[in-house]
């Protein structure tokens, strides 16, 4: 049973093929990894940033910092006729809007206020009812960037013709040229027990960092599997290599 040699008989292309495909996979694994930390970063700044007092908007430097997930009052003019929808956001497996009010500041600028959810109509030319009342505001919400897409497609940041106006994804400088005045670089998430909301079931992570981990565990566990049948097949080329050539010599 033991009386074979085993002998390595893989040609120059199946060992370049099988290095290739064995640093693809153990890359996949590495960056889901990344992936994972990245998220968990993100859960430990919402964890250590959840329980701090409301900032005043107009103290913040939102030039120097991360500020993203800071919980922010703040007082202002409702720019109620120039108000933006951004499209494609589902809730609870229905397609629908959230609703981004500009608030006019002091310091003359202003702020994307986002008050929530509300689903699509009948068809897309029926558009959700935004009124407000309030001529001014104050509430409390949390800084956070706006919301992005995998694969962003041409014109997706346009935004349409009337208003509320409707759109994909927020360009600053688009929002900014359509509105006429500069808009920070923020939205404010409103809390669910301010006024003048809609459904406000904020969904910070779509994927924890466990499903990352799970997906890296499985690219490393293919990398084994590919190496484990890199050298099966070439064990059986040489075993079968020295039976020929054994066979010849008798």
């Amino acid at each position: 049973m033991w009386g074979r040699r085993l002998h390595f008989k893989a040609s120059l292309f199946l060992s370049i093929l099988a290095v290739i495909v064995l640093l693809i996979l153990i890359s996949l694994g590495r960056w889901q990894i990344g992936r994972a930390e990245q998220k968990q970063a993100i859960l430990d700044l919402q964890s250590s940033r959840s329980e701090l007092p409301a900032t005043p908007l107009s103290e913040l430097d939102f030039a120097a910092n991360e500020l993203r997930y800071l919980p922010v009052s703040l007082r202002g003019k409702v720019d109620a006729e120039q108000q933006i929808l951004i499209d494609n956001q589902v809730r609870n497996g229905r397609a629908g809007y959230f609703v981004l009010t500009p608030i006019k500041l002091a310091n003359n600028k202003a702020v994307l206020l986002n008050r929530g959810w509300l689903p699509t109509g009948a068809n897309r030319a029926d558009l959700p009812n935004v009124d407000i009342s309030a001529k001014t505001i104050s509430s409390l919400g949390r800084l956070d960037h706006f919301p992005t897409v995998g694969i962003q497609l041409q014109g997706a940041d346009q935004l349409s013709d009337n208003w509320p106006a409707v759109t994909q994804l927020i360009n600053l400088h688009n929002v900014a040229e359509r509105l006429g005045y500069e808009v920070l670089p923020y939205q404010v998430l409103m809390d669910a027990d301010q006024p003048h909301g809609y459904l406000r079931q904020w969904m910070m992570m779509k994927m924890g960092p466990e499903k990352h981990y799970g997906y890296a565990f499985q690219w490393f566990a293919l990398a084994l599997a590919w190496l484990v049948i890199y050298f099966v097949v070439t064990i059986k080329q040489g075993v079968k290599k020295d039976e020929y050539i054994n066979k010849e010599s008798t």
